[in-house]
């Protein structure tokens, strides 16, 4: 396997790139069924049985490694403290590192990192975890990514915005940097030195849910929509919010990372009702939904900027690296002072059985890295009648 890492290269660089999900389950096998289970899922799942090598050129690739090397371990730490104590540690991804699992007073903890695939792929590795781990048959799948040959023919770049990339490539080219692993290794360093990370969870139970999606078919829109107005309502100016959106092009249950993502602005009315701002907001959202080239425009626009542009805007927020062109550049995609004041990612119903043989899902957490262009970043998942909504943000003065 030889796959070039295009679409999904702000990951590389990216110094805080840990999805993380936490699965309760209605009984607990012992640690080495869960060991033998999780070496089973990874061997089943092409990208974890790869590394990513950086060429000399800049370019950078998933290559075939000598096997997956994630690995399982028990735990006292709960499922946030988890989170915090490994946001710092880098995933080796030159070595094949890409998944790391726990035995947690909180259940079963999955750390991995965006270039082994979305939140959906995440859930469909525990899929497979907990088929392995109940004697189920699985099959072996093969890596799913999203590239420049397979989007969308009328996803291609507007005009202007291909005319603005191609000029920013040509400047970076006359004196253009690569940056390896160790470069990665000094920002991590650096960056995690003067910053941590806090997350929240709110759980709402069956009852609480059905009231919540209650009042948003009441007020004709979906859940997101009502969620985002709810949360920018007390705003006094222009909020920018991102949402992270399926970009799937087949229904298998492969991993890979094939996330797009849409932005909408709006300040809420406060001469309209509560339900009439939900009903703008809903009408951003999906008119830029329903327009293929705003739904694969920054997937597009990523993967044909130069990639070692794309790894300097992640050291330029990681305050590694600068340079008067990429400190412009990240000013204006969102990677510096002024970044996304929402980033949403709706997970909606988890779509893996909850019923694996004597072992039923009881309920999921999920919870999205603080990336770089992000600032308040929210993970929603539902699963067993109810929902969490994570909070993970920049502890204050940060």
């Amino acid at each position: 396997m030889r796959h070039k890492i295009e679409t999904e290269r702000a990951d590389l660089f990216d110094v805080n790139m840990t999805i993380a999900m936490a699965v309760r389950l209605n009984v607990m096998p012992d640690l080495p069924a869960l060991k033998d289970a999780f070496d089973a899922a990874c061997r089943l799942h092409e990208v974890l049985n790869t590394k990513v090598v950086i060429e000399p050129s800049g370019e950078a690739f998933y290559v075939e490694a000598d096997g997956p090397h994630s690995s399982f371990n028990e735990t006292e730490l709960t499922f946030t403290e988890l989170i915090s104590a490994n946001e710092s540690v880098r995933f080796r991804l030159e070595d094949g590192e890409f998944i790391r699992g726990f035995l947690s007073p909180d259940g079963l903890v999955f750390l991995m990192h965006h270039l082994g695939g979305d939140g959906k792929s995440l859930l469909y590795f525990i899929e497979t975890f907990l088929k392995c781990l109940s004697g189920e048959p699985c099959e072996y799948t093969a890596f799913r990514s999203l590239t420049l040959d397979n989007l969308p023919a009328e996803s291609r770049l507007p005009f202007f915005f291909d005319l603005l990339e191609k000029g920013w490539n040509r400047k970076w080219q006359k004196n253009r940097p690569v940056f390896t692993f160790s470069d990665l290794d000094a920002a991590y360093d650096s960056f995690w030195a003067a910053h941590r990370t806090e997350t929240s969870i709110r759980h709402y139970d069956s009852a609480e849910l059905d009231e919540l999606l209650g009042k948003a078919r009441e007020a004709g829109v979906t859940l997101t929509a009502y969620l985002i107005t709810d949360m920018i309502k007390d705003m006094r100016r222009k909020a920018d919010v991102g949402l992270a959106v399926d970009g799937r092009l087949d229904k298998t249950h492969a991993m890979g990372n094939q996330a797009t993502g849409i932005s909408v602005e709006y300040e809420y009315n406060r001469k309209l009702s509560f339900r009439d701002n939900a009903l703008k907001v809903q009408g951003l959202m999906k008119k830029k939904l329903e327009d293929t080239a705003s739904r694969y425009l920054v997937l597009q626009f990523m993967g044909k900027l130069d990639p070692t542009l794309t790894d300097a805007l992640n050291l330029e927020h990681a305050e590694y690296y600068s340079s008067k062109l990429s400190a412009r550049v990240a000013e204006l995609m969102g990677y510096g002072s002024k970044v996304k004041d929402i980033s949403i990612t709706n997970l909606t119903r988890a779509d893996i059985p909850y019923d694996y043989g004597e072992y039923k899902v009881e309920d999921i957490i999920f919870v999205p890295p603080v990336v770089s262009y992000g600032k308040t970043i929210i993970g929603i998942v539902t699963a067993g009648g109810s929902m969490n909504v994570s909070t993970h943000v920049y502890s204050e003065g940060q």
